[in-house]
């Protein structure tokens, strides 16, 4: 395999093949977010079976975290990549022989493994490879193509046979698709990751809001991405209109995320949070309230709402993690992006069980009492640690970085991978932006 680096003269050029893979990824877990909370619905699953089905792919996704990195150590990116998509096309397949709970929830463990390992592997080379001077606007190309192809994915459920197998078909052919590019990729491996460590005590202790706030974030977005589907349905929707939804999401991301990351840059950035926590509340209420209304006549106003609801719950992921950097010593700073994303992806499990059962309980209203719920109580907290410490300075801030929906910033397994000039770098004294 050739040895290139992301160059200066031509770095979008270098990582393209990694981005299209994907970006096929993305396109296929869009698809499957909004088509398996349907499908199952409609092969006479209950809610509470449906939620389980979700919840198992969540926490497919925590061990995707906690395992992946094996993978990479014992066979390099390139393998660990094409045996996670292979591991991926064989679940979906897989998931067209029986539509039961048992199978479906294995299978979707799986998928969400192979989803998030996949995620970090590329996410990781892409940060080892790229020179620093254009790390912030290759990984910037990275994220918005990814969100771009959940959006996308999710709208393809409004052109397929739900009742068929053509979605499941659809899915595995993106991720063998996956592949080729890494495949015929000319981009070198960076070296086999360090060991990371997981300290949620010692980050508590680091940054109170930033811990919470990803638990929180993983408890709001991954429940939407799952159980929204599941409200869509029990409000009366077509699958073309759920797709839509979700679409919605993505698209409240893209728009309202940066806006708010860089005001965060010049206030605290807990008023921020505080704002985006209060936004929430207040569109889950107003939903809570009318959605009768809303999925009838009024359907374009859901839909902005839950542009809206995106952009603030994915918000509070990356302004509360740039918060916890504000706060982090530079040799702990991979400490701390390990953990903050096992604790993201814990609240990403734990959401959609709780929510499942609140939407079981009180009907569609439930869950956004659940979204209610959660967002109240984390603006409450926040409230209670502003009044306990100062801003920090703003020599001590670091800078905002959006990320995706659903899908948090992995951190940098080998923060000292060989630069543009071959050589290995010394450990940055400045934040970490992984």
């Amino acid at each position: 395999m050739a040895s290139t680096t992301a160059r200066p003269t031509g770095p979008y050029l270098s990582v393209a093949s990694l981005v299209a893979a994907m970006a096929f990824i993305a396109l296929g877990n869009g698809l499957m977010a909004s088509y398996v909370p349907v499908r199952l619905d409609q092969a006479g699953l209950d809610q509470r079976s449906v939620g389980l089905v979700v919840t198992a792919y969540a926490a497919g996704m925590l061990l995707g975290c906690l395992l992946s990195g094996y993978l990479v150590r014992r066979a390099g990116h390139v393998r660990a990549f094409m045996t996670l998509a292979a591991m991926g096309t064989i679940s979906a397949l897989l998931l067209a022989l029986h539509t039961d709970l048992g199978s479906w929830s294995g299978l979707r463990l799986v998928s969400g493994f192979c989803t998030t390992g996949m995620f970090m592997v590329a996410q990781s080379w892409l940060n080892a490879v790229t020179a620093s001077g254009w790390r912030g606007r290759v990984m910037a190309l990275f994220y918005v193509c990814y969100t771009v192809g959940l959006a996308g994915g999710a709208l393809l459920m409004g052109r397929v046979d739900i009742a068929g197998s053509s979605a499941l078909m659809l899915m595995a052919g993106l991720y063998a698709a996956a592949v080729i590019p890494v495949g015929m990729t000319r981009l070198r491996q960076p070296a086999p990751p360090e060991r990371i460590s997981v300290r949620p005590l010692s980050v508590y202790r680091i940054s109170p809001v930033g811990l919470v706030g990803a638990f929180v974030s993983g408890g709001l977005g991954m429940t939407m991405m799952g159980v929204g589907p599941m409200y869509g349905t029990a409000i009366g929707l077509e699958p073309a209109a759920i797709a839509l939804l979700i679409a919605a999401l993505q698209g409240g991301n893209l728009v309202i995320q940066w806006p708010l990351g860089a005001l965060s840059d010049r206030i605290d950035r807990r008023l921020v949070i505080l704002a985006a926590g209060g936004g929430i509340s207040v569109v889950s209420l107003a939903i809570a309230l009318g959605d009768d209304a809303l999925a009838g006549g009024l359907f374009w106003l859901l839909l902005g709402c839950f542009a809206v609801w995106g952009g603030l719950a994915e918000s509070l992921y990356t302004i509360s993690t740039a918060h916890t950097n504000d706060h982090t010593d530079p040799d702990d700073h991979v400490m701390v992006s390990s953990t903050i994303l096992i604790v993201w992806a814990t609240g990403a499990t734990v959401g959609p069980a709780v929510a499942t059962v609140a939407l079981e309980l009180a009907g569609p209203p439930g869950l956004w009492a659940f979204f209610l719920a959660e967002a109240v109580l984390f603006t409450l907290f926040v409230l209670w640690r502003r009044g306990r410490r100062a801003e920090p300075s703003e020599s001590d801030q670091e800078s905002f970085q959006g990320w995706p929906a659903a899908t948090p910033p992995i951190p940098e397994w080998n923060p000292n991978a060989p630069d543009e000039g071959g050589e290995a770098k010394a450990p940055s004294p400045g934040p970490d932006r992984s």
